[in-house]
């Protein structure tokens, strides 16, 4: 479908009396508000934003916009908070004194048939449209099932078949397009919900409603109940979802929807927060389970299912069952385990694939989606074929491959920021190597050329013929107060080293998959023509006491200048070498013995990772 203008305009509109009488005819009920939720639980919202339903164009929306109709949430008021164009209003309110009417035009998320109407006017006191109605449009170039497109005709009943037209590309266009009545002019009360039911469903499938306002003022929200248009696959083979609202997937029936109604498992996208998912109110009993019930869009043969938790990081189920039923098994007596109690994580897309033994079996019409026993699930897919056996996937196919989102891989992570390198902050780590602002016990050299600043660092080795053993005795540290058996000496000499860092990172955020430590030398780093500008970045952290491991809750970062050096005592976990904004080249001194495990030890954090859902491998953030 081409988009329509979203620009507010006004424009020449066919004679309201005229429509009005072509919809006299049409039969509707109004739905007590106690009744409301009951009334339309076999349908879905066709125009609600999560369904991709957006507004196009309308006439005027002075006071507040036209696409707050179509918001998932119930409207809220913010009471005496006004905006320069007056008092704010969660919901569309247009001028005072306009035409004879004010209208809009709704692009649905989903084409098809329309069985009623929820107007709310929540909040709207003394501003309240007194009157509104509703009309259809069917877009030329709109699919319809198999793919085909539908037929035009020439009934403008709301009973037969709808005239179906090209895409208007201005708000006059919309203004003249061929409309057909759905729900005739109804009344409205102040801050009230209405429900407005056909009282038989549209046989024709709509693309577009254009809903209007008599004379003009406001409406919080509109509903637009009715059933998917079903777009199904022409091979019979293709694997798609089968579960898809865009499919005709539905939901039947569910145990609780607290927080969050399991229509939305069926929704595209993976969402933007917890408000469009199913979520259940928390459970207390012991062997507590809830549930919902999909009709799959056509009975096939699932071979993949997809759970995605998104958004649900404290609040997921401990696990899901799905259980499929046949079209014959009406009570439901003989479920098909298509998974079985599988554990989800937090905030992630879990993808399982059903047994080529099942999917072989009977073609599935219903499943039942089990949490075990409580909790939030943002999506549900059930991908599969309407035939037996399905085609197979292309390599450009997205269904079973990520679609991650930003945090994904990080909102469970140990965040640390780094801060500017001191003498005292570092120092249970080793030394920074830096020209002293003042040292009363510096000396002058070269005939006076030069000053020289001693003992600004400890450079140890911990083998036994090391020259500086007594200033590991000093220090008092747990890192250097062991001195190794001789049983664990290996010879080792002094490597000095140059030690080019070329590749900068280039986000302000480094991924901590890895800390090493050097068991028996010093490190040293010193930057070569360092001016002060760039610099590099270090993490370091102390020994679990448990098992001598890195320890992740000491972890600790330090941005340092490229004027300054820093030198680790023996056996300090760090990360390898980080330079920022340009290369660094170092002069690096490391007693080794060049057996492996002695001058060098890794320690890769894959156990931590996988705990907290990295698939990365990384187990904290450090930020600079």
């Amino acid at each position: 479908m081409s988009p329509a203008s979203t620009a507010t305009t006004t424009a020449t509109v066919p004679d309201v009396n005229t429509i009005a009488t072509k919809a006299s005819a049409i039969a509707y009920e109004v739905v007590p508000v106690a009744e409301l939720d009951t009334a339309f639980a076999d349908y879905v919202d066709l125009a609600v934003k999560t369904r991709g339903g957006k507004v196009l164009v309308t006439s005027d929306e002075w006071f507040a916009e036209s696409h707050n109709l179509l918001t998932a949430e119930a409207p809220i008021s913010r009471k005496g908070h006004f905006t320069p164009k007056g008092a704010w209003f969660d919901g569309w309110e247009t001028r005072r004194h306009g035409p004879d009417y004010d209208w809009c035009v709704i692009q649905l998320g989903y084409p098809g048939t329309i069985a009623g109407f929820e107007i709310d006017t929540a909040f709207f006191t003394g501003n309240h449209s007194p009157f509104v109605s509703v009309e259809g449009f069917v877009a030329a170039d709109s699919v319809g099932v198999n793919g085909a497109i539908g037929s035009a005709g020439s009934n403008q009943q709301v009973s037969g078949e709808a005239p179906q037209s090209a895409v208007p590309d201005s708000a006059e266009g919309w203004a003249n397009a061929n409309w057909v009545p759905i729900l005739p002019k109804v009344a409205l009360n102040p801050d009230s919900r209405h429900g407005f039911k056909l009282g038989q469903a549209t046989t024709s499938f709509f693309t577009h409603v254009r809903f209007r306002m008599f004379p003009d003022g406001g409406v919080a929200r509109l509903r637009v109940y009715g059933k998917v248009h079903q777009v199904l696959p022409e091979d019979k083979a293709e694997i798609f979802d089968l579960a898809a609202t865009g499919a005709g997937g539905r939901v039947e029936a569910f145990s609780d929807a607290h927080f969050g109604n399991p229509s939305n498992l069926l929704l595209p996208g993976r969402g933007h927060n917890m408000s469009d998912g199913w979520e259940t109110k928390r459970s207390r009993a012991p062997g507590h389970i809830d549930w919902c019930l999909i009709r799959l869009a056509a009975p096939g043969h699932p071979t993949l299912i997809e759970i995605d938790t998104a958004h649900y990081m404290g609040n997921p189920p401990k696990s899901v069952t799905l259980h499929g039923f046949t079209a014959s098994d009406t009570l439901q007596e003989n479920p098909i385990v298509l998974l079985d109690e599988s554990p989800v994580r937090p905030h992630k897309q879990h993808f399982f694939e059903v047994p080529s033994s099942i999917s072989s079996g009977p073609s599935i019409s219903t499943v039942k989606v089990v949490m075990i026993p409580d909790g939030g699930i943002k999506r549900v897919r059930v991908f599969g074929s309407q035939s037996w056996p399905a085609k197979p996937l292309a390599e450009s196919s997205p269904i079973g491959k990520r679609q991650p989102l930003p945090d994904e891989n990080t909102w469970n992570l140990i965040t640390i920021q780094a801060e500017p390198i001191s003498k005292e902050a570092f120092e249970p780590w080793g030394q920074v190597i830096e020209v002293p602002l003042y040292d009363p016990n510096a000396i002058k050299v070269n005939q006076g050329t030069a000053q020289k600043f001693s003992n600004i660092g400890y450079f140890a080795n911990w083998r036994s013929y090391a020259l500086n053993e007594e200033s590991i005795s000093k220090s008092g540290k747990k890192s250097l107060d062991r001195v190794p058996s001789s049983d664990e000496i290996a010879p080792a000499t002094a490597n000095i080293a140059i030690f080019q860092c070329y590749k900068p990172i280039e986000t302000r955020e480094i991924g901590v998959k890895l800390l090493e430590r050097h068991p028996y030398s010093s490190q040293m780093f010193v930057p070569m023509g360092g001016d002060g500008n760039g610099g590099f970045v270090i993490v370091v952290a102390k020994d679990r006491l448990s098992d001598g491991t890195p320890d992740l809750s000491t972890l600790k970062a330090f941005t340092v200048k490229n004027s300054q050096g820093v030198n680790y005592k023996p056996n300090v976990w760090h990360h390898p070498m980080i330079v920022t904004e340009r290369p660094v080249t170092f002069l690096t001194i490391t007693h080794e013995s060049g057996v492996r495990k002695d001058d060098c030890e890794e320690y890769w954090f894959k156990k931590e990772a996988e705990a907290a859902g990295s698939e990365e491998g990384v187990a904290a953030i450090v930020h600079i």
